[in-house]
């Protein structure tokens, strides 16, 4: 039986957008341990906000046009990144800077899907 804090991310699927492999598959990880399934791309289109069943995202990517879809859909996200200035829509999003800990960007996720 899952615990009471990894309820919230069991068998939700979890759009991670991330360019560098490390980071990706790190975070890809810590969310599995806590029954995510993940889906994991380098490289960002507006359609990816149609994966079935997508509960969530995670992007450092430059993706203007999945943001906005994202938030037409209602599909909450966190932004982790470095970068000092983030582009046209999704400004409302959740940004957590890097370098964070995994579990405050999964803590965060578990916030936004409660």
């Amino acid at each position: 039986m899952p615990s009471s804090d990894t309820s919230s991310l069991h068998d939700r699927v979890i759009l991670i957008g991330e360019r560098r492999w490390v980071i990706a598959s790190a975070l890809a990880n810590e969310l599995r341990a806590k029954g995510a399934q993940v889906v994991m791309v380098a490289n960002s289109h507006s359609d990816l906000a149609d994966l079935p069943n997508l509960s969530a995202a995670v992007l450092d990517i430059d993706s203007p046009d999945l943001r906005k879809r994202l938030a037409a859909k209602g599909i909450p996200f966190v932004l982790y990144t470095a970068r000092a200035q983030i582009d046209g829509e999704g400004m409302s999003a959740q940004i957590i800077r890097k370098p964070a800990l995994r579990a405050e960007v999964v803590a965060r996720l578990q916030q936004l899907l409660m």
